[in-house]
């Protein structure tokens, strides 16, 4: 009797800790599809807060140097404010394609759904996110924001700048699914009111801007599926909006996402931030929940195998008791 319930509560061990790891090893990020709402950039006192785009110089990496736009109305013009296009932001589970018309008489974009056309070097650039990139001729996913936990990532490799009768791919990955030279993956956070913050880098490939960077840092709030009409109102200067800061700026340590923090301008981190890659902010929101998943499954798989030595060896186990 002894040698049978011995080897009972060893299987009993056993499957329960393989229950434990099916689910655990199978959890996926899940999709949100609709509306990211974006917090228009704005600079003030030295520093930007929500939404804007910067250049990287081909010599640089995400903390610079930087081009700078002649055009920029911040006191650092590197920096580029963006603020959302008739659509009010970036739409995930669908494309936002820019118009047959994609240009004016002087070269100016007139894409104006994902973000407004904004100045560079005298000429308006606009996003778009369309099925095939109009720079390759390649098909791209539809754009797609997923979560883990309040982890985001993403493939924005529809996501294409439209500026000066030219247009660039700045998605991530880019088309096909590479991520050339500096390119860098989606990576962001999103809190339980919504308020998120997106980041990636992408380098472009061929025209006058050939190994050029651009280093985007999308802020506002997710509002899922919207109505098709009217199109959703952008967010008004000063709404509340997930943290806020120059991607490679970690958040280890510092406000919780959806707590605005500016970016200090001058030295191009947040006060409370340290210098890293464009994920580090998204790795840092993560962290607890990655050290969870970490030593989850290797401690349950040591509890598996010595459930499973202690069914192999039970009748020796009692032989010895005896």
């Amino acid at each position: 009797m002894g040698r049978h319930s011995h080897r009972f509560a060893a299987a009993t061990a056993a499957l329960a800790v393989t229950a434990l790891v099916t689910p655990a090893a199978q959890a996926e990020p899940a999709p949100l599809n609709g509306l990211f709402a974006l917090a228009p950039g704005v600079c003030a006192d030295g520093a930007v807060t929500g939404s804007f785009f910067r250049m990287i110089l081909p010599t640089g990496d995400a903390n610079g140097p930087y081009l700078q736009n002649s055009d920029s109305q911040c006191s650092d013009q590197t920096v580029t404010p963006l603020s959302a296009g008739s659509d009010g932001g970036l739409v995930s589970g669908g494309y936002q394609p820019q118009p047959a018309a994609a240009f004016d008489g002087a070269g100016n974009a007139l894409s104006g759904r994902v973000t407004t056309p904004v100045r560079f070097y005298g000429v308006d650039f606009a996003t778009a996110t369309n099925a095939t990139d109009p720079q390759t001729g390649a098909g791209t996913g539809q754009p797609q924001v997923f979560s883990d936990g309040g982890v985001l990532s993403g493939d924005l490799s529809a996501l294409g700048v439209t500026w000066n009768n030219q247009v660039f791919n700045q998605g991530s990955p880019k088309p096909g699914g590479g991520l050339p030279g500096k390119t860098s993956p989606v990576r962001g956070s999103i809190d339980a009111a919504g308020n998120f913050v997106l980041e990636w880098t992408s380098q472009i490939v061929g025209g006058p801007f050939n190994n050029f960077t651009g280093l985007w840092h999308l802020a506002g709030q997710y509002r899922g599926a919207q109505p098709a009409a009217p199109a959703a109102a952008p967010i008004a200067p000063g709404a509340p909006a997930a943290a806020t800061g120059q991607p490679g700026a970690s958040t280890a340590g510092g406000p919780q996402p959806g707590t605005a923090q500016p970016i200090n301008t001058a030295t191009g981190v947040q006060a409370v931030a340290a210098q890293g890659d464009p994920s580090s902010t998204a790795v840092s929101a993560s962290a607890p929940a990655e050290q969870r998943n970490r030593w989850l499954i290797p401690a349950l798989f040591v509890v598996a195998v010595v459930a499973a030595g202690v069914f192999t060896n039970a009748d020796r186990l009692v032989r010895f008791r005896r």
